[in-house]
């Protein structure tokens, strides 16, 4: 009875948190993202923070061009963020933010499985999106990137321009 009970809750909060981040996908960048979900959810997101906070040192590193110690920040988002999402479920947030690890430290494999999950979950994040177009330009799958301009044509956003600049180009 306890388990049905728990059950049901982690349900409820996975689908009340799936309607928040369908609700605000395409507003701001990946930081603004970030602390809104941290705002959200205070108390269950130990790791979740912790993982916003290496990822925000990671990326000031980069910066800085301090790229092993920057790498070692991703790695550690990355563990981060697969054990939150092991304890309270998958979000599209964290498969981004693991992702755009990997992207970081040039495994585009787990990059590209990572993007494709979370657009399984939620289809027209533009971030997600957006990352996974640049990298398959980066590879010269332009047929990949052409499916990805079809999600995104009604979206309204400069992403979309973005892309088909760089395959137009």
């Amino acid at each position: 009875m306890l388990k049905k009970i728990f059950s049901i809750v982690i349900i409820i909060n996975l689908i009340s948190t799936l309607n928040i981040f369908a609700e605000q996908s395409g507003k701001g960048g990946a930081i603004e993202s970030m602390e809104e979900h941290i705002k959200q959810n205070r108390n269950k997101s130990t790791n979740y923070r912790k993982g916003i906070t290496h990822l925000k040192k990671a990326i000031k590193y980069q910066k800085k061009m301090k790229n092993e110690k920057a790498n070692s920040y991703h790695k550690k988002a990355i563990d981060y963020f697969l054990a939150y999402n092991k304890e309270y479920g998958v979000y599209p947030d964290t498969l981004y933010y693991i992702g755009f690890s990997y992207e970081n430290i040039d495994d585009i494999n787990n990059a590209i499985l990572f993007y494709q999950i979370g657009l399984e979950l939620e289809p027209k994040n533009i971030n997600m999106n957006k990352q996974l177009a640049d990298i398959y330009i980066k590879e010269n799958k332009i047929t990949l990137v052409k499916e990805i301009l079809n999600v995104l044509k009604d979206c309204n956003c400069k992403e979309y321009s973005e892309i088909k600049n760089k395959i137009l180009n």
